[in-house]
């Protein structure tokens, strides 16, 4: 079987969690005897010129039909862009032919567009022409947001008519499409995770080798990523029991975190930058998030899958899929919450200790194997 996988950008699993998850499933159905062809993309700005792993196609239909392609994994499952244009140039006849469409959800459902934090991004900066301007927009906040959720929920109605199969990653998820969509039937919803970043889960001896690392892995980004939260959060705590915040990642925001953390003399702190991050969670001990938003979150399988306890703000139901509460990680509700559960992995190595061992256990849920089965299961039935 022949698999094409479909995104609007080249695939650089650095670059995001939804490339990296890309490459992954492709290697392992690679293994399995799957032929993957690779990625095809092209951008919302020039939709009538395509491209297989960056080398300009002439024709889409000639493509897929001398390719023999069998299946086409649809990346962008929360906009209907990509797919109405695949489909419009040349995709519609190589699927009357035969062919499958599989669309996969990278994304809670439920996600919220954040207008409020884009229109008071950079506040103190605006001259006061710009801060009029910009609270003049409030009005149409109601309207805009009508407007964003009705072209989700069109899109999720439009792409699930037009596919052989819906993935999500949480059965969770499965009740909000069919909800915003107003689907009669979830006939075509399937459930696939994500895999494990890394081939290995560590061996339980990886727990003997543990440092008083806290650490955070992520793109510096405010509106998606909050690590505002966590920077207060350590700044509250004021007996540390000699851990360590470990920073690990690049974006737009890092200086103002840096600065932010100047100004207010917060100590043991280390922002490392882009960095590899598989020696971070080997050392670290805990591992926080505090997204506003996930559609599932590698970091937090990365930190399982190495003995780190992750602490999560519940802000997506898929985490409870990723983490037993209270068992395997903490999924705090608020920012109290999250301050107290740091506090107590910090101060109760023991406690630590036996909550990594069953992330450990735990991450075999996720391990190539399982996940592996869960798409070819997939792919046999939509044949």
């Amino acid at each position: 079987m022949s698999i094409l996988f479909m995104y609007d950008s080249p695939l650089n699993p650095e670059s995001g969690g939804t490339e990296r998850a890309t490459k992954l499933v492709m290697d392992e159905m690679e293994r399995r005897g799957y032929k993957c062809l690779g990625l095809l993309h092209f951008h919302q700005d020039n939709s009538g010129e395509y491209f297989l792993n960056g080398e300009r196609i002439a024709s889409l239909e000639n493509f897929l039909i001398e390719n023999d392609v069998d299946v086409v994994i649809n990346q962008i499952a929360f906009h209907y862009w990509l797919l109405k244009e695949f489909l419009a140039h040349g995709g519609q006849e190589w699927k009357d032919k035969g062919g499958k469409i599989v669309s996969f959800m990278h994304f809670d459902p439920d996600f919220k567009d954040l207008f409020y934090a884009s229109v008071f991004a950079g506040w103190k900066q605006l001259s006061l022409f710009r801060k009029i301007k910009k609270i003049g927009l409030l009005f149409y906040m109601p309207y805009l947001k009508y407007i964003s959720q009705k072209t989700k929920d069109d899109s999720y109605r439009y792409i699930y008519e037009r596919s052989d199969a819906f993935v999500v990653m949480s059965p969770s998820y499965i009740t909000k499409i069919v909800k915003h969509a107003k689907l009669k039937d979830d006939s075509k919803m399937r459930v696939i995770t994500n895999m494990l970043t890394f081939p290995e889960i560590a061996n339980a001896t990886v727990l003997d080798k543990k440092e008083k690392s806290v650490l955070v892995v992520s793109r510096m980004d405010e509106n998606q990523k909050k690590i505002s939260i966590i920077l207060k959060v350590w700044r509250g705590i004021k007996d540390k029991n000699g851990y360590t915040l470990d920073i690990v990642g690049t974006g737009k925001d890092a200086d103002k975190y840096k600065e932010w953390g100047q100004n207010n003399y917060l100590k043991d702190v280390i922002f490392h930058g882009h960095q590899t991050p598989l020696p971070f969670y080997q050392k670290a001990s805990i591992f926080l998030m505090a997204s506003p938003r996930e559609g599932w979150g590698l970091t937090i399988t990365e930190s399982i899958q190495n003995g780190v306890v992750p602490v999560v703000m519940n802000t997506s139901s898929v985490f409870y899929d990723i983490i037993e509460d209270g068992v395997s990680g903490y999924l705090p509700n608020n920012v109290n919450e999250f301050k107290d559960k740091l506090l107590t992995l910090m101060c109760n190595d023991e406690k630590r200790r036996t909550m990594a061992s069953k992330g450990l256990e735990r991450a075999i849920l996720f391990s190539p194997v399982v996940v592996g089965d869960q798409w070819e299961m997939m792919l046999k039935q939509i044949r």
